[in-house]
């Protein structure tokens, strides 16, 4: 997040697409690995090319949902990547990360609020940890003045 705040406010506006295109291309190569280790760690084949016929692959490839595969993978996150970016030229980091924190209770919050959907103990315990760490954060982060120099990052304006 630091760095983050950093860049997007040393860069210009225009140069934030190549940005937010190589931090796509890091998502999607680190989670196409993340599924293969998976797959391979707990055994599980997410198909089998030699078990069906030709006919069976393109019945399961075409049930599949690729367009919303498609939209959170690729659209959702390119605008989640960019806004992070363009919003942090006038926020903080550490309003940021308080933000993304609480992600999880707003989710669950709106789930429980729209849908009736019912929080367990473990959810609760979860829930008070993320407040309490982000509130953490923000009161011991008011008492730190934390320095990022412009000698220890050049850019390009």
């Amino acid at each position: 997040m630091l760095r983050t705040e950093h860049i997007s406010r040393k860069m210009k506006k225009e140069n934030f697409l190549p940005l937010v295109g190589c931090q796509v291309v890091v998502v999607a190569v680190v989670s196409a690995v993340s599924f293969i280790v998976k797959c391979f760690l707990q055994n599980v084949v997410p198909w089998n090319l030699k078990s069906g016929t030709p006919t069976e692959l393109f019945s399961m490839m075409s049930s599949f949902p690729w367009l919303a595969i498609l939209y959170t993978g690729i659209i959702a996150t390119t605008f989640c990547l960019w806004a992070e970016i363009v919003a942090m030229r006038d926020v903080s980091a550490t309003e940021t990360a308080i933000i993304y924190g609480l992600e999880p209770v707003w989710g669950a919050t709106f789930a429980w609020a729209i849908h009736g959907e019912r929080w367990g103990i473990t959810g609760l315990i979860g829930a008070i940890f993320i407040i309490a760490g982000s509130l953490m954060v923000q009161v011991l982060g008011s008492f730190l003045d934390i320095d990022v120099s412009e000698d220890s990052y050049q850019m390009n304006s």
